[in-house]
């Protein structure tokens, strides 16, 4: 996959990994939307539907930390290629501070949800049908402003985010 700049994308195991983690992490919406016809319990079938798309946002984050912010900036392009009109090609702004204090904001927020709803259940709440649906309806809250998180805090994030996970080695220490 070329890039912005042209250069390629080298294909290794986390190119093909983040791609299949890619398109998994849509599968799940599309099956819990297909689960709805049929007739299970409403509290099961919204247990289900809620660690089915769990898996969903992990993979999505897990693909994105995969492929790099390249292959995250082409693929964003091509869908705003999709979505709206061609501009001409500018170089990329940084982010402001503030923006990026929202997005870092959003992103620790959009992992609340997931937590209220374990308490909750936790302790056997809700108890009706009702209850579980407001309970799912909140995760997908949750994993909607998690996945606007992402784009709010720009591209550069990424970088910051993968050299967490990189051992720097001897040469950091002195």
């Amino acid at each position: 996959m070329a890039t912005e700049n042209g250069s390629k994308t080298k294909k290794n195991w986390k190119y093909y990994l983040g791609v299949t983690l890619f398109v998994y992490c849509w599968i799940p919406y599309i099956v819990s939307g297909l689960l709805l016809l049929y007739r299970v319990p409403l509290g099961k079938l919204l247990g289900i539907m809620a660690i089915f798309i769990a898996s969903s946002e992990i993979s999505f984050a897990i693909s994105i930390a995969l492929l790099g912010k390249t292959v995250v900036k082409a693929l964003e392009a091509k869908i705003k290629g999709v979505f709206f009109r061609k501009k001409v090609a500018q170089p990329a702004k940084p982010v402001g501070k503030t923006r990026y204090y929202i997005g870092i904001t959003l992103l620790f927020l959009s992992f609340l949800p997931c937590f209220l709803v374990e308490i909750l259940l936790f302790f056997g709440y809700p108890k009706t049908d009702e209850g579980h649906t407001y309970m799912f309806i909140g995760m997908l809250i949750g994993y909607t402003v998690f996945v606007v998180s992402l784009f709010v805090v720009g591209g550069d994030f990424w970088d910051r985010f993968k050299k967490l996970f990189q051992w720097q080695g001897q040469s950091s220490a002195k």
